[in-house]
């Protein structure tokens, strides 16, 4: 088994098609279709089919996919890491970030980072746990900076380093008819949309409303996208429960606003995510040190 076929794997899962992978790697479309179907002789399984639409992965393929990524993501950071100790800044970090630390956190270390090392590309990535959990312990992702996962999903292979904690509000646009209200019982009969997936940062929106003795209301729309989340709430008469800090940023902006609410509402952490076994890149832990000198205080 030859890296190449695995990088080959790969490029044909994201680039959807043997034309475009072959592209992307430079190579030819016979060259790579011959690359493939040795690599599915050697492990004595299909991993491509056939159909009229072009070449999927079956069941097999992406879980050697699944594999492959984390292989061809650690070689290549072996490559970066060799070259920036020998001195050459080159090479690239990848990180993924939730909504509130990619708007307060994210533009000063960046512009930071690019001073420091103008030559290693940065590759952001928007994204919450669950689904970036899974990335980091393969190696698809240097970091994450986002909520803190539930303990049931770390373990001892991940390293969790707490940044800030993050107030919850019960979010609108201004002009929003309940816009004034200071009791959440008072918004049970609300359209309410729920930000993040349930086995996620969504989580926290059942609980509350049970944390302060009352049954959840229905969820009228579910949203992952941070983008459609805040075009939503602008444009129509939805409330959502989000952090405190976002808002207070994004109302400067936008036409948002925090419901004066009296009863309490959950707070979740913010923490650093990498590999507690796998050190870091040096690109990476610059990164990494550059986001922990911007400490934001408890609020």
């Amino acid at each position: 088994m030859r890296l190449q076929q695995l990088e080959g794997l790969v490029a044909l899962a994201e680039a959807g098609s043997i034309r475009s992978a072959a592209r992307r790697l430079n190579i030819s479309q016979p060259a790579l279709t011959k690359s493939l179907k040795g690599l599915e002789e050697e492990l004595g399984i299909a991993l491509l089919q056939r159909t009229p639409r072009g070449v999927v992965l079956t069941e097999a393929g992406r879980a050697a996919h699944s594999r492959a990524r984390g292989i061809a993501a650690e070689t290549q950071r072996l490559r970066d890491e060799m070259a920036q100790l020998r001195g050459i800044g080159q090479g690239r970090v990848s990180i993924a970030v939730s909504p509130v630390p990619a708007v307060l956190l994210l533009p000063s270390v960046l512009a930071r980072f690019r001073r420091e090392m103008p030559g290693v590309q940065v590759q952001v990535h928007e994204g919450l746990y669950p689904a970036v959990l899974p990335e980091v312990r393969n190696g698809t992702l240097d970091l994450a900076l986002g909520p803190q996962p539930p303990t049931e999903m770390l373990g001892a292979d991940l390293a969790v380093e707490r940044m800030f904690s993050n107030e919850l509000v019960v979010a609108a646009r201004r002009g929003h008819p309940r816009a004034q209200t200071v009791s959440l019982a008072d918004l049970l009969d609300a359209e309410w949309l729920q930000h993040g997936p349930d086995t996620g940062p969504g989580s926290l929106f059942a609980p509350a409303f049970a944390a302060n003795g009352l049954t959840p209301p229905p969820v009228a729309v579910r949203s992952t996208s941070f983008t459609a989340s805040i075009a939503l709430l602008e444009q129509g008469d939805l409330l959502c429960v989000l952090p405190k800090r976002l808002i207070g940023h994004l109302q400067q902006r936008h036409h948002l606003l925090a419901l004066p609410l009296k009863d309490l509402l959950p707070a979740w952490d913010i923490c650093l995510l990498s590999r507690a076994e796998v050190p870091l890149t040096p690109a990476a832990r610059e990164l990494a040190t550059l986001i922990r000198r911007l400490p934001m205080a408890d609020g």
